[in-house]
């Protein structure tokens, strides 16, 4: 049940602080060709992660929730898609505004309406669009499931909704993180201060991989006073509950394991396995390197099994009316196997790392509640694994 009264008081804080650091500036302050550079990325992301090419945009009417300044949409109306932003930051939507006079041809065959999605009521627009998409809206309301609700209202049977929000898992670093800055900071500057303090590595990080001004990445990640995030089997049941089929997701939570082959029926249902993201998550709460150096460590022991399972199956592979088996080779070949498989195990790296997190985090909690922050700070400067990298 939507309590609205706790709904709106979640929105003007959202509200306030965005308006003070709008989190989604990342080119329209910046060149033409910074743009393109933008877009570009924005074409591999969907076509090879998200398996979206840009043709499936061609001549579809696309809902945006949660629009910001737009920069996340143009390009999609560039690859011809007829857009709706709705936004309730009149400053980002001025910013939207700009960019589509700028960067499309049809400005005015694009709507924009200011609203948050608890108040946008447009019943002539239910089931009317092709695509509806919302990326990092949902986690900021007071009620992410029934915003869910709200924004399928508009999505045409058949219809495709691209989402993206923060994962619950994969943000248990940072919102100790969040705690630690509340308890030391009141006010937003004091929230900066100990932001730059305590996290300085971070910002560094996130200003590499996509540039935007210091103070936005603090109030986007560290300052809003609300983050709710979802877990994957949270938005699994959102989609069974709307009658959504799930098509992909970028990073991938589906495990290896599937073995049908194409024209076997019936084929393996997600939303009867809900849970099926949960070791996804455990490697993307304990992420503190990226995955060129880490998959490998946790993948070292399929080495071994790989040699003897081709060893096994290429034993009998090259048949013909000619071809002879010696029954004691081949159960040496079996055995051998059978030892290597017993002896596969690619999540003790990953149940270690786990360990020495949560360790690092259950210390960080103490020192916190202790009050000195100089403390909290050696902590975190000493510890391995919490805080690292990307922070999950």
């Amino acid at each position: 049940m939507e309590n609205y009264e706790l709904i709106k008081k979640s929105e003007k804080s959202v509200l306030d602080a965005f308006q003070s650091e709008i989190p989604s500036v990342y080119y329209s302050d910046k060149t033409e060709e910074e743009f393109l550079s933008y877009r570009a990325k924005a074409e591999d992301w969907y076509r090879d992660l998200f398996k979206f090419p840009p043709e499936m945009f061609a001549n579809k009417k696309l809902i945006d929730f949660g629009a910001g300044t737009g920069e996340n949409t143009v390009y999609l109306a560039n690859w011809g898609a007829t857009c709706t932003l709705v936004e309730m930051n009149n400053l980002a939507q001025n910013i939207s505004k700009d960019i589509f006079q700028k960067y499309t041809n049809n400005f005015d065959s694009h709507k924009f309406f200011l609203s948050s999605i608890f108040d946008f009521d447009q019943p002539d627009l239910y089931e009317s669009f092709d695509i509806v998409l919302c990326r990092g809206c949902l986690s900021h309301t007071a009620d992410k499931k029934s915003a869910f609700n709200r924004i399928m209202q508009y999505l045409k049977p058949g219809g495709y909704i691209i989402y993206e929000d923060p994962n619950k898992v994969g943000g248990f670093q940072n919102m100790l993180q969040r705690y630690t800055i509340y308890s030391f900071a009141k006010s937003w500057d004091e929230m900066v201060d100990v932001s730059e303090k305590l996290f300085k590595e971070d910002i560094d990080r996130s200003q590499k991989y996509i540039y935007r001004k210091r103070r936005t990445i603090i109030f986007d990640r560290w300052v809003v006073q609300k983050q709710d995030d979802p877990s994957v089997r949270d938005v699994l049941e959102w989609f069974e509950s709307n009658q959504l089929k799930f098509y992909s997701s970028y990073p991938p939570v589906m495990i290896p394991f599937f073995s049908d082959s194409a024209p076997h029926q019936p084929k393996f249902n997600l939303n009867s396995f809900k849970d099926i993201g949960v070791l996804s998550e455990a490697v993307w709460m304990a992420r503190d390197k990226d995955d060129a150096a880490e998959l490998p460590k946790m993948l070292d022991s399929l080495k071994d099994f790989s040699d003897h399972q081709e060893a096994l199956t290429g034993y009998v592979a090259n048949s013909d009316s000619d071809m002879t088996l010696d029954p004691n080779v081949f159960s040496e070949k079996i055995d051998a196997y059978l030892q290597s498989l017993n002896g596969l195990d690619v999540l003790s790296h990953l149940s270690g790392k786990v360990k020495n997190l949560l360790d690092e985090a259950r210390e960080l909690i103490s020192r916190v509640n202790e009050g000195d922050l100089d403390q909290v700070k050696n902590h975190i400067d000493n510890s391995k694994h919490l805080f690292a990298g990307a922070v999950g």
